[in-house]
């Protein structure tokens, strides 16, 4: 029993001696906390929309109606509104003279382009998608057509072409 006893403590102590060994061969590591990642503020120039849900009347936990209140949790979602499509419409009155009876009557409002009815701005996003971002027309039309605007593929051909005449008129 003896011998056995000593063989056990004999390789307790081998097995000590490895251990220390393996302990000395690892390296230690410098244990680091993570960070929560910080999101960036919205920027400032956009405008807020403020939507305050309103909060209990009565306690959820006792029923009663002394409340007051303590601060406010603010959460921004950043949203975006399609483009707005919008017609604007040229009121033109007329008028006759009693005495002469002549009918008068302001003039007609400038278009880009003569008996046109796009707008400047629309003309000016048409082309610029077009060079700018290079957007064929087509594409354009389809987008077009699904925000419920539908305007045909060789009417904004024939505006492009009589943009390009008018700039190069302009040169």
């Amino acid at each position: 029993m003896e011998l056995r006893l000593e063989e056990l403590e004999a390789s307790a102590a081998e097995d000590e001696i490895a251990a220390e060994q393996a302990v000395a061969k690892t390296t230690k590591v410098a244990a680091f906390s993570r960070k929560r990642p910080a999101r960036k503020p919205f920027p400032e120039h956009l405008p807020r929309e403020r939507m305050v849900v309103p909060g209990p009347t009565v306690c959820a936990c006792c029923g009663g109606d002394r409340l007051r209140k303590l601060g406010e949790d603010v959460t921004e979602t950043l949203e975006t509104i399609p483009r707005r499509w919008k017609v604007i419409q040229h009121v033109r009155e007329k008028f006759t003279c009693r005495d002469c009876e002549k009918i008068s009557q302001a003039p007609a409002p400038f278009h880009v382009i003569a008996r046109g009815w796009a707008g400047p701005s629309l003309l000016a996003m048409i082309a610029f998608e077009k060079f700018g971002q290079h957007q064929p027309l087509n594409r354009q039309a389809e987008r077009y057509a699904r925000e419920g605007v539908p305007i045909s593929l060789s009417t904004m051909a024939d505006q492009i072409g009589a943009v390009l005449r008018r700039d190069a008129a302009d040169l």
